[in-house]
C-alpha cells in the first residue's frame, strides 16, 4: 500500500482549490495574437532588411538573419497551432470503435464522421509539414547568404536542428501537399537511401562501384528532393503569406529560391561523376541528369539575380540611386550568369533568351541610375560655372543613357531614357554655346518639370484603372497598379524630394495595400476554417492597416477609417475561428476524460488493483486537465474576438455587420464556456473525491466534494447569466439550451453537497451513474 499513498498525495497536489475569483484563464495563450505580432515582425523584418546601405556589410548580413529568424519564428508558431487544431487520434479510435457496433442511419453517419476527421487529421498533418520545413529553409538560408563568403556556423546548426525535427515526421502517411510530387515520399527516399548505404558498407561484401552507385543514387534522391519538391512548397507557401507587394515582400522567397535551386545544383554535381564511376547507369540517364543539373544552376542565378533586382527596387524607390545601380549591375550579372546555364542545353534555350533579355534590361536600370547620379553631379558644376568638369560628367552621362537606350525592354524606361537623351543632347548644345553655363540649370529644370508631370499622369492614369476595377476585378486593378509603379519608380529617382511625388507614391501605396486587402478578403472567403483561414484575416488586417495609414497621410480619413474597421473585422473572425476549434475539441476531451474516468474506476475494482501504479490515475487527470485548457483556449479566443468587434468604430460598419449584437451574442458565448470550465472543474474535483473515497481517505475525499460543489454552483451562475444575455439579444433557443444546463448543473452541485454531507455523517456517498456523468462531462445525455 506504500505506492498508493504516494499516489493520493500526488492527488492531492495536483487538485487544490483555486480561489473563486481568480481568472482561470491568466495563463492561456491565444495563438491569432501571437501570429499577428509575428506576420509583423517578419513584414518589418523584410523591409530594413531591404533598404540597409549595400555597403555596410555588417549590418546587412544582421538584418538578413533577423528576417529569416523572424519567419522561422513565424512557421514555428503555424506549426505548433496547427499541431493543436489536429484532431486526436482517440477521436478517430473512438469513431471506429462506435462504427463497429452500430447499425442502420447511425452507422452511416459514424461512417461519414470518420471519413471527415480522417481527411481533417491528413490536411492537418500537411500544414505541420509545410509549416516545419519552411522553418528549417528560413534557418538553411540564413546560413548560406548571398551576400556572405562564408556560412554561418550557428545557423547551419539551428537548420539541422529544425531538419532532424522534419526527418521526424516521416513515420506519418500523408501527401504534404496537393501535387504530383510527394515530399514524404521523396525525404523516405533519402533516408532509406543512407540506409542502405549504411548496411552495405558495414556487410563489406560490395566493391567501391556498387557502393558509389547507392551515393550516386542518395544524392541524386536529394536533389530532387530540392529541385522539385521544396520549389515546389515555396510556391505554395503563399497559402500562409499573400505576397502581393512589388515593392520588397518577394525578397525572402526570392533568397530561398536561390537557395533551393543551388543546392540541387551541388547534389547533382556530386551524384554524377559517382554514376560515372559506377557505370550501372546509363549515358542516356546521365545526359538527363546533366540537363536537370544545367536547369537549376540556371534557376539558381534567376533568384539571386531576382534578389538583388528586388533590393534595388526599395533603393531606387528610396532615392538611393549609387546603390541601386550596383544592385542592378549584380543582377545584370547574375542573368548573364544564368544564360550560360541555360545556353548548354538545346531545350533550355527558352529560358537562356529570357535570361539574355533580362540580363540587358537589368544593365539598362542600372545605366539609368547612373545617368540620374550623374545630372545631380552635372547640376552642381553648372551651378559653379565650371565647365570643363561639367562637359566630362555630360559625356559619361550621355553614355551612360545610350547603353541604356540599347538595352532597355520595357516601354516606361525606353521613354523615360529618351526625353532625358532629349534634354541632355539639347544641354551639350547651350554648353559648347555660351561660357556662362549657370543658366543651363534652369533649362535642366524646366525638362525634369515636364518629365515629372508626363510621369504623374501615367501613374494617376494607373491609378484610375485600379480604382475602376477595384471591386470587380482586384487582380486587373493589381496589374493596373504595377505599371503606375514602373513609372513611379522612375519619378521617384527624379524627384525623390518633392512633395507632389511623395504624396502620389502615398496615394499609390494606399490604394496598393487596398487591392492586397481585397484580394486577401476573396482568398478568405474560399479557405475552411483552421490555420490557413486565421493567417488569411490577419494578412487582410495588416494590409488593410498599412492602407489606412497612407490614406491618413494623404487626407483621405473616411477610406482610413473605413479600412480600419474592416481590418477588425477580420481579426475578430479569426480569433473566432480559433474559439471554435478548441470549442469542438473541448467536447472531445470532456468524452474522453468520462471514458478514463469509468475505466479507472473499472481498474480500481480489480482485486489485483494494488499493484498498479500511478500510470493510469495520471492518465485520467491529465484527460481533465487537456479537456479544461481546451475550454480556456476558447474562452480566451472569444473574448479577443468580442473585444475586437466591439473596437469598430464607424456606425455605418457597425450597423452592416450587426456588430453590437454580435458583441452581445460573443459575450454570452464566453459566460457559456466559463460555465463549461467551471464544471469540468466539478468534473475533476467530483472524480478525485470519489477515487480518494474508494482508497479510504474519506476526509480528503470530503474536501474534494466541497470544492467540486462550489465549482458546479459557480458554474450556475455563468450559466444563468449567459441565459439571460441571449434573452436579450432574442436567441431563443440558445437562452433555452443554457438554461438547461443550468439546471442540470444546479441538480449536480446539489448531489454533490449531499455527498459531502452523507460523508460527514459517515455514510457512504452516492456515485453517479452514466446518465449523470453524461450531464457532468457534456452537459446533457443526448450530446
Amino acid at each position: 500500500m506504500v505506492k498508493w499513498k504516494a499516489v493520493l498525495l500526488k492527488v492531492l497536489s495536483l487538485s487544490n482549490t483555486r480561489p473563486q475569483k481568480e481568472d482561470l484563464t491568466d495563463d492561456v495563450t491565444v495563438h491569432t495574437s501571437r501570429l499577428y505580432e509575428l506576420n509583423i515582425l517578419a513584414q518589418d523584418g523584410v523591409k530594413e532588411f531591404a533598404l540597409t546601405d549595400i555597403d555596410d556589410k555588417e549590418t546587412l548580413e544582421r538584418k538578413r538573419i533577423l528576417m529569416h529568424d523572424a519567419f522561422t519564428e513565424l512557421y514555428d508558431e503555424i506549426a505548433t497551432f496547427s499541431e493543436q487544431m489536429m484532431s486526436d487520434d482517440f477521436e478517430i479510435t473512438y469513431l471506429r470503435e462506435r462504427h463497429r457496433t452500430a447499425e442502420g442511419e447511425a452507422k452511416e453517419q459514424i461512417k461519414e464522421a470518420l471519413e471527415d476527421s480522417t481527411l481533417q487529421h491528413q490536411g492537418d498533418l500537411a500544414v505541420v509539414w509545410m509549416a516545419k520545413v519552411m522553418a528549417w529553409l528560413h534557418q538553411a538560408g540564413a546560413a548560406s547568404g548571398p551576400f556572405v563568403e562564408q556560412e554561418s556556423e550557428e545557423k547551419g546548426k539551428e537548420a539541422s536542428r529544425y531538419l532532424a525535427a522534419v526527418y521526424t515526421m516521416l513515420e506519418k502517411p500523408f501527401s504534404a501537399i496537393p501535387s504530383k510530387v510527394d515530399g514524404t515520399q521523396k525525404l523516405r527516399r533519402v533516408a532509406l537511401g543512407h540506409k542502405a548505404h549504411s548496411l552495405v558498407r558495414e556487410a563489406g561484401d560490395v566493391g567501391e562501384k556498387e557502393l558509389a552507385e547507392i551515393r550516386g543514387k542518395n544524392k541524386a534522391a536529394e536533389a530532387e528532393f530540392y529541385d522539385e519538391f521544396l520549389n515546389d512548397l515555396i510556391g505554395q507557401e503563399s497559402t500562409f503569406r499573400q505576397a502581393f507587394n512589388p515593392f520588397d515582400e518577394l525578397i525572402w522567397r526570392d533568397i530561398l529560391s536561390s537557395f533551393i535551386f543551388e543546392q540541387a545544383t551541388d547534389l547533382y554535381n556530386e551524384a554524377i561523376p559517382l554514376f560515372r564511376e559506377s557505370k550501372a547507369v546509363s549515358k542516356q540517364k546521365l545526359s538527363g541528369l546533366d540537363v536537370w543539373k544545367f536547369n537549376t544552376a540556371g534557376l539558381s542565378e534567376v533568384y539571386l539575380a531576382m534578389t538583388y533586382n528586388d533590393i534595388a527596387d526599395a533603393q531606387m524607390r528610396a532615392g538611393n540611386l549609387e546603390d541601386a545601380a550596383k544592385l542592378y549591375t549584380s543582377a545584370s550579372d547574375a542573368f548573364g550568369r544564368a544564360e550560360k546555364c541555360f545556353g548548354r542545353v538545346i531545350s533550355l534555350q527558352p529560358n537562356a533568351a529570357q535570361s539574355r533579355n533580362d540580363k540587358e534590361h537589368k544593365k539598362a536600370q542600372a545605366h539609368f541610375c547612373e545617368a540620374e547620379t550623374s545630372s545631380m553631379e552635372l547640376s552642381q558644376l553648372l551651378v559653379v560655372n565650371n565647365k570643363k568638369g561639367a562637359a566630362a560628367v555630360l559625356k559619361g552621362l550621355l553614355k551612360d543613357l545610350k547603353k541604356a537606350e540599347k538595352l532597355s525592354k520595357t516601354r516606361e524606361l525606353t521613354g523615360a531614357i529618351t526625353e532625358n537623351l532629349k534634354t541632355f543632347l539639347f544641354v551639350k548644345d547651350l554648353l559648347k554655346q555660351s561660357d556662362n553655363i549657370r543658366s543651363i540649370t534652369s533649362q535642366i529644370d524646366f525638362a525634369k518639370d515636364l518629365r515629372k508631370t508626363g510621369l504623374i499622369k501615367d501613374v494617376n492614369k494607373a491609378l484610375d484603372e485600379a480604382l475602376k476595377h477595384m471591386g470587380t476585378n482586384p487582380a486587373e486593378s493589381l496589374e493596373a497598379i504595377r505599371e503606375g509603379l514602373a513609372s513611379l519608380g522612375i519619378l521617384l529617382s527624379v524627384e525623390p524630394e518633392d512633395e507632389e511625388v511623395g504624396n502620389l507614391r502615398n496615394k499609390t501605396l494606399a490604394i496598393l495595400n487596398n487591392v492586397k486587402y481585397v484580394i486577401q478578403f476573396q482568398l478568405s472567403s474560399h479557405l475552411q476554417q483552421g490555420v490557413k483561414f486565421i493567417m488569411s484575416r490577419i494578412l487582410e488586417n495588416l494590409h488593410a492597416a498599412e492602407a489606412a495609414s497612407y490614406y491618413k497621410v494623404i487626407g483621405e480619413m473616411g477610406t482610413a477609417e473605413e479600412l480600419m474597421d474592416l481590418g477588425r473585422l477580420a481579426l475578430a473572425t479569426a480569433f473566432a475561428s480559433e474559439a471554435q476549434v478548441f470549442a469542438k475539441q473541448s467536447e472531445q476531451g470532456a468524452l474522453r476524460a468520462q471514458i478514463e474516468r469509468n475505466n479507472a474506476f473499472v481498474k480500481l475494482a480489480d482485486e489485483l488493483a494494488e499493484f498498479e501504479d500511478e500510470d493510469g490515475l495520471d492518465e485520467v487527470i491529465q484527460a481533465h486537465d487537456n479537456t479544461l485548457l481546451k475550454i480556456k483556449q476558447a474562452v480566451v479566443s472569444f473574448e479577443s474576438a468580442a473585444n475586437e468587434l466591439a473596437s469598430v468604430k464607424l456606425e455605418s460598419i457597425r450597423q452592416k455587420n450587426n456588430v453590437g449584437e454580435q458583441v452581445k451574442q460573443l459575450q454570452g458565448v464566453v459566460m457559456k464556456f466559463r460555465g463549461d470550465l467551471l464544471r469540468m472543474e466539478g468534473a475533476k474535483s467530483d472524480f478525485l473525491a470519489e477515487y480518494l473515497f474508494r482508497k479510504g481517505e474519506k476526509t480528503k475525499a470530503k474536501k474534494h466534494y466541497s470544492n467540486a460543489s462550489d465549482q458546479l454552483r459557480e458554474a450556475v451562475g455563468n450559466y444563468s447569466f449567459a441565459a439571460q444575455v441571449f434573452q436579450q439579444i432574442g436567441d431563443t433557443q440558445a437562452a433555452q439550451s443554457v438554461e438547461t444546463k443550468a439546471k442540470t448543473t444546479d441538480l449536480l452541485a446539489r448531489g454533490v453537497w449531499d455527498n459531502k454531507q452523507r460523508l460527514g455523517r459517515d455514510q457512504d456517498p452516492m456515485f453517479k451513474q452514466d446518465a449523470e456523468l453524461a450531464v457532468l462531462y457534456l452537459g446533457g445525455a443526448g450530446q
